[in-house]
């Protein structure tokens, strides 16, 4: 995989990659302090990032119906763009809080904002996986992905910790932040070139791919990946959402406690993601999805049944573990031998915001009807039903 990184257009848009993830973990870590500031319910944290990924999930399927008609980078170049107005709104809102003059609640209109961010967000992160993968299978194909999620899980891993010690100073200031890495992100793709052609092996190379491999039980591993990225994301969702309320109003833990565990999670996931990418082992082996789901389940017993620090740190790299693993392996089994990549990659999509919807969501609600302890018992019972499922769809769909 190593190799890649010596592809310069490549890597310029390796640092497009970076930069809006580094642009996302500053808003969405202080998204659920600034609401509770501003009054806001546990639902309300939900709400905003409901917003945001189930608008996300609802534009990838328009992304997915338009984007392989029209140049890559165009598209891109317009979504970062976009992406700064948007983060000008965010910086507005939170300077002028309770003092705006507009006819909607400060809550109401960082709802609205996220919701933009899910459909900036829409037409860039399949486009650019798509534009990657392109002309690309097997071996090839798990590096390129493997390089593209380095390239945007490396922003997650330093930023969390950073953003969470940003929050403590002042609520401003991981937005303001934000606006500079958006702005990083609209110059690297402006950088980039496209050719319409795949800089690397074709899909007809035959050290590539075992057509045999891709044939047999092709359906039943795809429907298992999209089941445990539906489950693993919802509990990722939970952390994403309410972990830092947890921590900050259950179990007094500081904004920076959350701020590092997040960054412990993201470096267990993007550890995944160099393994992953790097090999190729796993390719339509059942029993990673059963340590995957044992190990997420794990997670969330951790989150309530501790409040030790140390265990919940724990907690979370364990989540990250499974999450690079589902992720990686719906990545590669969705689009493995298919055509126009850029609408497979908005399935993808559609099942990962799908996901940290469901999280976000009915994290809110459980935490303020049934306490804040809630969310990850459920979270279990949902892993429990997720794992029968695969395990249904082993059994009836491994031949086809």
């Amino acid at each position: 995989m190593r190799h890649l990184f010596k592809d310069t257009n490549l890597a310029r848009l390796g640092l497009a990659a970076f930069f809006m993830g580094s642009t996302l973990q500053f808003i969405g870590l202080a998204v659920p302090f600034v609401v509770k500031a501003m009054k806001g319910s546990d639902t309300a944290v939900g709400g905003c990032f409901l917003g945001q990924m189930g608008v996300y999930v609802f534009f990838c399927i328009m992304a997915g119906l338009i984007v392989d008609k029209y140049n890559p980078r165009k598209i891109m170049l317009v979504s970062s763009f976009a992406q700064i107005l948007v983060v000008a709104g965010f910086i507005a809102t939170v300077w002028f809080g309770a003092k705006s003059r507009l006819c909607v609640s400060p809550v109401m209109l960082l709802t609205i904002l996220m919701s933009l961010m899910g459909i900036v967000t829409a037409f860039f992160w399949p486009v650019m996986s798509g534009w990657i993968s392109t002309g690309h299978e097997g071996k090839e194909l798990s590096k390129r992905f493997g390089f593209f999620n380095i390239s945007w899980g490396l922003s997650t891993i330093v930023l969390p910790v950073i953003a969470g010690y940003l929050v403590e100073i002042n609520y401003v200031l991981p937005m303001a932040a934000a606006g500079v890495t958006s702005v990083l992100c609209f110059a690297a793709i402006l950088s980039s070139s496209y050719t319409g052609k795949s800089s690397a092996h074709k899909q007809n190379n035959p050290e590539q791919i075992n057509a045999g491999e891709i044939e047999y039980g092709k359906t039943a591993f795809i429907w298992m990946a999209r089941v445990a990225i539906l489950a693993t994301a919802a509990c990722i969702g939970l952390f994403r959402s309410q972990l830092g309320i947890f921590y900050k109003f259950q179990l007094g833990f500081t904004e920076s406690n959350y701020g590092w565990a997040m960054a412990i999670m993201c470096v267990a996931y993007v550890s995944m993601f160099y393994s992953m990418g790097s090999s190729h082992w796993w390719h339509y082996k059942k029993i990673p999805f059963v340590v995957s789901s044992l190990v997420i389940f794990i997670s969330m017993l951790i989150v309530f049944l501790s409040g030790n620090i140390a265990l919940q740190f724990l907690a979370a790299a364990l989540g990250g573990i499974s999450y690079g693993f589902v992720y990686s392996s719906h990545q590669y089994y969705g689009v493995s031998g298919g055509k126009n990549r850029s609408r497979l990659m908005a399935i993808h999509e559609i099942f990962v915001g799908g996901g940290l919807s469901i999280g976000s969501l009915f994290g809110g609600m459980l935490s303020d009807a049934f306490g804040r302890y809630s969310p990850y018992k459920y979270a279990c019972g949902f892993i429990i039903a997720a794992a029968v499922a695969q395990a249904a769809i082993w059994f009836f769909l491994r031949k086809k």
